[in-house]
């Protein structure tokens, strides 16, 4: 499987990098990264060591930003990051992973939710395959209709700023779901440990999907 843009395409496989946004990253254990001038200034950091533009990560990654959030507090604390991020300006293009209609959309706008959110449905291999895109830019919304078909790699959003995508740096949240179990414009993105087991098959790892 090739690589796939989900990002602005000016941006080849070979610019993006990981980063780490973990607890086991001593960085964050004085810093808080949820506080944007500090996070991009890390990134940029980031950006200069390795000499690429995307950064990426955080599938299965615990990550200590949610532990200081109340909305990640109801019950057992939720703090494992369930799909891959990917860091670019706003306004940045994003595109469909592969063909696919629109399933559901909606702006989930509470502070630390995904802000603007797209749902594709894909035909996968004979069975029904979910991604979802958060943290949009609310001016693509006028554009988005259930029913209207993507193609693969065609632009289907840009990525928001802080203001409208949930109060986060300049990100996509992509996310690849086997089934949507009742939801529409939304999905969990961020479990608690003790639930992983329940959604073992149902939230799938993107990064083979898009790194091939």
């Amino acid at each position: 499987m090739a690589f796939k843009y989900l990002i602005d395409p000016q941006y080849p496989a070979v610019d993006y990098f990981h980063i780490d946004l973990s607890i086991n990253n001593p960085f964050w254990d004085t810093n808080d990264v949820s506080d944007i001038p500090i996070f991009e200034e890390y990134l940029a950091k980031k950006r200069i060591e390795n000499n690429k533009f995307v950064a990426h990560g955080g599938y299965k990654e615990q990550r200590a930003l949610y532990r200081r959030s109340a909305r990640f507090q109801d019950g057992a604390v939720r703090d494992v990051h369930m799909g891959i991020d990917l860091w670019a300006p706003a306004g940045a293009s994003v595109h469909a992973i592969m063909d696919g209609t629109i399933h559901s959309f909606a702006d989930n706008d509470d502070t630390g939710n995904y802000g603007p959110t797209l749902i594709l449905e894909h035909d996968y291999q004979d069975k029904k395959l979910y991604s979802l895109y958060g943290h949009l830019s609310k001016s693509n919304m006028q554009d988005w209709e259930v029913g209207v078909r993507f193609r693969e790699s065609e632009q289907i959003a840009t990525l928001g700023t802080p203001l409208e995508n949930g109060g986060y740096s300049p990100h996509l949240h992509f996310q690849l779901m086997t089934d949507m179990q009742g939801h529409k414009g939304d999905f969990p993105g961020v479990l608690a440990e003790d639930d992983l087991q329940n959604y073992s098959g149902v939230i799938l790892d993107p990064n083979p999907f898009i790194f091939g």
